[in-house]
């Protein structure tokens, strides 16, 4: 980038007369302050030692600049208005704050700086990516965009409506994972994904996290950045991949394994206690009412309340309950998908048990199916009520869960959710690092063509009066705590 410009270091409050050549880093969505309706968009710009500083538009300033700042292009900058930051604004770049206006100086430069800006990126594995679950920890990735599932809504349990859309990643080896992109992301990034997906773009993300949310996969935070086929020689690399491999990645799009379950490779790294003091007891959660944690539970899972309906119809695209039947093809009212299609998820509202005490949790999906030993078509077929001989109803010995905690509407006291549940005797590693990756976590099991149609309001109990049984007090207990769920 040449030396004969000032540094961003160089420059403060007072400068006078200041030239700093820099190169757009990244480049976050515009978004609408806190307290004010003021928009503003925040850049990241480095120069050539590679020091950053935030730089920042406001108002009717974002959209003059909108062909002026492009990322990852070099231009000479002058003339911006430079302030100390205030903490509280802080992105993730020095102490100084640049304000860009109508009186601030831009050329571009015809230089290719992208060897600068990729030296500055640390990429995470996918196989590495179960490290960081639930942590909040920014983490980088690189990857081939190979599909895009339909925009959906998310309702909050306050009422508020977000859009998301997901995207397929893949790397070189052949591995996938999802990738979540929420709200500006989705008009902005996935809409250019939409209409080059052919082209199996190759996206580099920043400032992302790793959630467990249907089961393991990537999401967006507020100051995400992407790169998009972006100049860079290592984008060349993986499109040359790309090329080489095309046909296996068109059979792999062709039969979409990667959108039924978290890939078991990723299972297969994902950390476990090993130190029976590095789980929770239970008895330490019990009437919990922090929202959303997280715990690591060794103990036994059982049914209590046999005559429950063990799964439920829903729409193929965000999981929401559906009054269609199976199979059918209908507008979600919740993810506002016009072709969502109804299937069936199994779910088991269980007993989870340690020596210090219990809690009642939901387990929806992979693990339902993984602790019943069956899957959502064959639930759904089921007319009696369940025995020991149908479906598995208790666990024999302990095994570990992954368990999320969620605030309730109607409930002082938290939910319980179980994600994960792993059988120790399936662990293997290095128990001197205190963590082992998991070999196995409960697949489900290869689904079967129900053998009739069934929707969400079908009775099990009306097909299953010659079943009848005494219900104990317990049991009528645990049933008005299932429809608190």
């Amino acid at each position: 980038m040449g030396d004969k410009f000032q540094l961003i270091h160089d420059v403060s409050p007072g400068t006078a007369g200041w030239t700093v050549k820099v190169v757009v880093a990244e480049k976050f969505s515009p978004r609408v302050a806190q307290r004010s309706p003021t928009k503003y968009q925040n850049l990241i710009l480095m120069d050539s030692e590679g020091s950053t500083v935030q730089a920042t538009l406001y108002g009717q300033n974002i959209t003059a600049f909108q062909d002026e700042l492009i990322l990852g292009k070099t231009y000479l900058i002058s003339n911006a208005l430079v302030k100390e930051i205030n903490a509280e604004y802080k992105a993730k770049s020095g102490e100084m704050q640049w304000t860009i206006s109508g009186r601030t100086r831009i050329r571009r430069v015809e230089e290719n700086n992208s060897n600068l800006l990729i030296s500055t990126y640390s990429f995470t594995d996918f196989e590495d990516l179960p490290k960081y679950m639930d942590s909040n920890v920014d983490i980088s990735v690189i990857g081939i965009i190979i599909d895009i599932k339909p925009r959906r809504i998310i309702q909050t349990r306050f009422g508020k409506e977000y859009q998301v859309q997901d995207l397929v990643l893949i790397n070189k080896r052949f591995d996938t994972v999802l990738l979540t992109m929420w709200e500006a992301f989705v008009d902005n990034e996935c809409k250019y994904i939409c209409q080059n997906l052919k082209k199996k773009p190759v996206l580099i993300g920043k400032h992302l996290k790793v959630t467990s949310f249907n089961g393991l996969s990537i999401s967006t935070k507020a100051d995400s950045s992407f790169f998009i086929d972006g100049e860079f020689e290592l984008v060349e690399e993986f499109k040359c991949w790309t090329h080489t491999n095309s046909e296996i990645i068109d059979n792999m799009i062709s039969e979409k394994h990667y959108l039924t379950s978290t890939p078991s490779k990723l299972f297969s790294k994902l950390s476990v206690p090993t130190d029976e003091k590095d789980f929770t007891e239970i008895k330490s959660i019990q009437g919990l009412k922090t929202v959303k944690q997280f715990f690591w539970i060794k103990g036994r899972a059982s049914v209590k309340v046999l005559n429950q309906t063990y799964w439920y119809m829903s729409c193929n695209n965000c999981n929401k309950i559906s009054s269609e039947n199976y199979g059918d093809i209908y507008p979600c009212v919740f993810c506002k998908c016009t072709d969502a299609k109804a299937i069936s998820r199994a779910k088991v509202y269980m007993q989870l048990t340690d020596p210090t005490g219990y809690i009642n949790a939901t387990t929806i999906g992979n693990p339902a199916e993984y602790f019943l030993q069956s899957n959502a078509e064959i639930l759904m077929n089921q007319t009696l009520i369940p025995t020991a001989e149908s479906m598995r109803l208790s666990m024999d010995e302990d095994e570990i869960f992954y368990v999320k905690a969620i605030a309730l509407e109607s409930s002082p006291d938290c939910k319980f959710e179980i994600l994960f549940i792993v059988n120790p005797s399936q662990i293997a590693g290095d128990k001197n690092k205190g963590k082992a990756p998991v070999e196995h976590i409960g697949e489900p099991i290869k689904f079967l063509e129900p053998t009739t149609k069934r929707s969400l309001f079908h009775s099990d109990t009306d097909d299953a009066q010659s079943s009848k049984k005494n219900v104990t007090s317990q049991e009528l207990r645990l049933r008005k705590k299932i429809n608190e769920f």
